[in-house]
């Protein structure tokens, strides 16, 4: 008890020790452990990136969504970034495969989908965001209807999200993969975000891939992997190989929000304003419903 205590007092966190919930530990575990199951062959990695959402889809629906602000996806974000550059630069980049202008790029794509996630966080205060709105007289006009939940009347074209327990101006939805809400005043950030973060992913998973597997020549110096079925013989390109695949499904979804949302700036809407009107359709608006309130 005396060397717990001690180590209390020099954690450095005036309230002593932090704890971590279960549901913020399980990605740290999970994704390593799931890497190298799906690693050892090709239908077990069919096998796992079949499996894992399903698995992910039920733990949400009948635990985490009860949870309070549950860490869990931010988390499962966090530990794929760090797992995936670390497989990169420790096991592709020595394959010297690859030049170091093409290093380059995947780095500013990954430093820039991290240092917009960050600041899309910094700018989502529900508070800030109705602060500059309220000020921007020519735009918002005061609402007639009052929030049930805050009991104060909100802005024009702000929504009360359920996650945050505030309202939200602009509000997109919840996104919890950045364990925030997306709003007017962190959109062009989360935009920013979800440009790098799909270069990064995809751009990275072609690096990876071409790598380790029997490259063919697209187009110029295009680069497409081809045969990938001697990874298996190795472990760690067997790995590689895996990261590559996950990497290129995640830029794929990435990539597929970012075109999402470039549609509803086209129309000059919200997810969230869309959600609603198409709820009001019956059946057709239930999809549409789902992903309007969190991603």
């Amino acid at each position: 008890m005396y060397i717990l205590n001690k180590l209390r007092n020099l954690s450095g966190w005036r309230s002593g020790t932090k704890q971590i919930s279960i549901d913020a530990t399980i990605p740290l575990i999970s994704l390593p452990v799931l890497t190298l199951i799906a690693a050892q062959t090709i239908y077990l990695t069919i096998i796992v990136f079949v499996v894992t959402p399903i698995i992910i889809y039920h733990l949400h629906h009948n635990f985490l969504r009860f949870l309070p602000r549950s860490k869990f996806f931010l988390m499962w974000t966090i530990t794929s970034v760090v797992m995936l550059m670390i497989i990169f630069e420790l096991c592709v980049v020595p394959l010297l495969e690859i030049v170091v202008e093409e290093n380059y790029v995947f780095m500013a794509g990954v430093v820039g989908g991290i240092f917009c996630g960050f600041k899309t966080k910094v700018k989502s205060d529900s508070a800030v965001q109705t602060d500059n709105l309220t000020h921007e007289s020519e735009v918002v006009k005061a609402s007639e209807e009052i929030c049930l939940m805050c009991k104060k009347p909100p802005p024009a074209r702000t929504y009360h999200c359920r996650t945050c327990q505030t309202c939200v101006a602009g509000r997109e939805y919840h996104c919890r993969w950045l364990d925030c809400c997306i709003g007017s005043n962190n959109l062009r950030w989360y935009l920013g975000c979800l440009l790098c973060s799909s270069v990064a992913f995809i751009y990275g998973s072609n690096l990876t891939m071409t790598s380790v597997c029997h490259p063919f020549v697209l187009i110029g110096t295009i680069l497409l992997p081809d045969d990938c079925s001697d990874v298996y013989h190795q472990l760690d390109l067997a790995v590689c190989l895996v990261s590559g695949i996950y990497s290129l499904l995640g830029g794929l979804v990435v990539l597929g929000y970012l075109i999402y949302h470039v549609y509803l700036i086209f129309l000059r809407t919200t997810a969230q304003e869309r959600r609603i009107s198409s709820s009001k359709n019956g059946c057709s608006g239930l999809l549409s419903s789902y992903f309007g309130n969190e991603m």
